[in-house]
């Protein structure tokens, strides 16, 4: 149980916000109230109100922020472009889609469920205000991304902050690595979860102040692409950049350490892509993981996705790891031949979704996965709206690649966005700085000044064409240098006609 400093925290965030927002610059002070707050407030630590969501971590963050920018964000708003009618109808839907679908899902789930020894209340008017409340609290921070972090400074301001809050979150991380996680409990009085689960390899995976260790995991990962990312942009930019690859190997030797492998599998192969990769091929990557996650459902329905072939490969790394995939693989199918039954819609919620034994009443499921959940909870409509609004983006990006920056830093957020939705797949992670990033992405692109438009196309005007590798600055010394020359050539045979044979 939550003790007095849970609570203190917990409610004493807006205040740490405010003096965020009167110290940083706007764009980073919002990117650091969510992160931070994600990073350091107590889990599972909330106070229920009858037809509001729960205040919590998600809900103090998000709502300090979304009033903090109300009061120090800018007035004006004569200069925004806002052309791209299709893209914000497009948004507008997938958003009106998720407010609307509990009411749909309540009106399709009034009669009780009973089996056995089982019994499920039926829904009623009233549980879906408490839905569209629980709703609306988790876009919040899509729509502070949208509004305040459509430029270039503002991708920057969460790379930056993702980059350096993994690095300090190293240090307690590498401590619970060797003592044990107990920060949680020594702070906030109680563990947030089970603690036989981070028991691994004769060690322990950390937890520090998140809800599961496999939160870490992937903070951890995300910071590792976002490291990679600023490095790109540094050095494009010619300045000193080598010190995010350092950073960069120092996230990934404690995400080792901290035994999550999935994370660490997704932050080899994106961190890679980031490093190696140009913008157009990470574009690419980035539109071939969008698909795939928003129809992750009907492939695996469809048995499109290779789960025994993934399952063989853990397998052959690690068996306990394997044991646990398959676990989760076994539950996912059981789960989505229940939710086939009410498809449209879905289960609602009071546990509607899951499975029970009718002879002892016990929940005999587990839900790890975001997709899993949302399909069981809110059906196709939820799911579409949901990962519709994390996909869009990247795909709105990729229409429009001709009028994006000559910049590293809006392919490398996609990055870290794809990175975290491949996350969504297997365990539960739809958090706040997820919808942060979301929104950002989209907002660079239905929602940018005209002078940075105009910025932009001149700046790509003078850009040397691109290369497959992270060789630019090279490239346009390379170009500069064979003009030059060719220059030069052109003139020696224009002073001796005869030099020109």
């Amino acid at each position: 149980m939550p003790n007095t400093i849970a609570y203190l925290a917990l409610f004493s965030w807006p205040i740490v916000a405010l003096v965020l927002f009167r110290l940083l610059p706007l764009q980073k002070a919002l990117v650091w109230a969510i992160v931070g707050g994600h990073l350091l407030l107590p889990s599972a630590t909330y106070i229920k109100l009858p037809m509001l969501p729960a205040i919590d971590k998600t809900l103090v963050t998000a709502v300090s922020a979304l009033l903090l920018c109300a009061t120090f964000g800018p007035r004006e708003t004569a200069s925004r472009d806002l052309s791209a009618r299709t893209g914000r109808q497009i948004v507008l839907g997938l958003v009106t889609l998720v407010v609307v679908s509990p009411i749909l899902t309540v009106l399709q789930n009034t009669e009780p469920v009973i089996d056995g020894r089982v019994f499920l209340p039926g829904l009623r008017l009233y549980d879906s205000f408490g839905l569209i409340s629980q709703v609306l609290v988790s876009l919040i921070p899509f729509w502070l991304g949208f509004r305040y972090l459509h430029s270039r400074d503002g991708h920057r301001a969460i790379l930056e902050a993702l980059a350096l809050g993994g690095l300090i979150y190293t240090f307690p991380v590498l401590f619970e690595v060797r003592i044990s996680p107990q920060l949680h409990n020594w702070i906030y009085g109680f563990f947030p979860h089970e603690f036989a689960q981070h028991i691994r390899a004769g060690g322990f995976r950390p937890v520090v102040f998140l809800s599961h260790g496999l939160m870490v995991g992937i903070f951890l990962c995300i910071a590792v692409i976002a490291s990679i990312a600023l490095f790109r942009e540094a050095r494009r930019e010619g300045r000193t950049a080598y010190g995010w690859v350092f950073a960069a190997a120092w996230l990934m030797i404690a995400l080792f350490l901290s035994k999550n492998l999935g994370a660490l599998m997704i932050a080899a192969g994106f961190a890679g892509a980031t490093f190696f990769l140009g913008r157009r091929p990470q574009v690419a990557l980035a539109v071939t993981v969008a698909a795939i996650v928003m129809f992750y459902p009907m492939l695996r329905g469809a048995g499109w996705i290779p789960v025994d072939e993934v399952h063989s490969y853990v397998l052959s790394i690690n068996e306990d790891r394997a044991g646990s995939l398959k676990f989760r693989l076994d539950n996912e199918d059981a789960l989505l031949d229940h939710a086939n039954q009410k498809p449209l819609a879905g289960w609602g919620g009071w546990g509607r979704h899951a499975l029970f034994d009718p002879e002892t009443g016990e929940m005999t499921s587990t839900t790890d996965g975001t997709w899993i959940g949302l399909i069981g909870v809110f059906g196709w409509l939820g799911y579409v709206g949901r990962f519709g609004l994390l996909t869009i983006p990247i795909l709105f990006f990729a229409l429009r690649r001709k009028t994006s920056e000559p910049s590293y830093l809006v392919p490398g957020l996609i990055m870290v966005l794809c990175a975290a939705l491949v996350d969504l797949l297997p365990n539960s992670g739809l958090v706040n700085y997820v919808w942060l990033m979301a929104g950002a992405v989209t907002g660079y692109v239905l929602w940018r000044d005209q002078s940075a438009t105009e910025g932009t196309k001149d700046a790509q005007a003078s850009q040397p064409s691109e290369g497959f590798l992270f060789a630019e600055p090279e490239r346009a010394t390379w170009l500069m240098q064979d003009e030059a020359r060719q220059q030069k050539r052109r003139s020696r045979s224009a002073d001796h006609p005869g030099s020109a044979r």
